[in-house]
């Protein structure tokens, strides 16, 4: 069942991925860009800059979100919490670089 997931999204995902030169690195159930983002330099945020984001459709991934939240500030990191099947699981968490 997970070949009729939203194929274009998946897709578009890998071609954003390639054409940034973004490492998205999956582990134990999370994907995560960044912590320390590509040309970070100094040392990690303070506490307060984490904020938790609900509520995300299942079939919307890191080429939308990581643009749409690097629009309010700079991203340090972006984790998008995944399930095996290869859907998110309507969670995600950004980093930023200050409060």
């Amino acid at each position: 069942w997970t070949n009729s997931i939203n194929q274009a999204n998946k897709m578009a995902l890998l071609a954003w991925a390639k054409e940034t030169g973004i490492d998205l690195v999956q582990i134990n159930g999370q994907r995560r860009y960044g912590g320390p983002p590509p040309g970070w330099v100094g040392d990690p945020p303070p506490a307060g800059t984490e904020v938790f984001i609900g509520k995300l459709p299942q079939d919307v991934y890191e080429n939308t979100l990581i643009p749409l939240f690097q629009s309010v500030g700079k991203l340090y990191e972006f984790r998008l919490m995944m399930t095996f099947s290869g859907l998110n699981r309507g969670f995600a968490y950004a980093k930023y670089s200050s409060r």
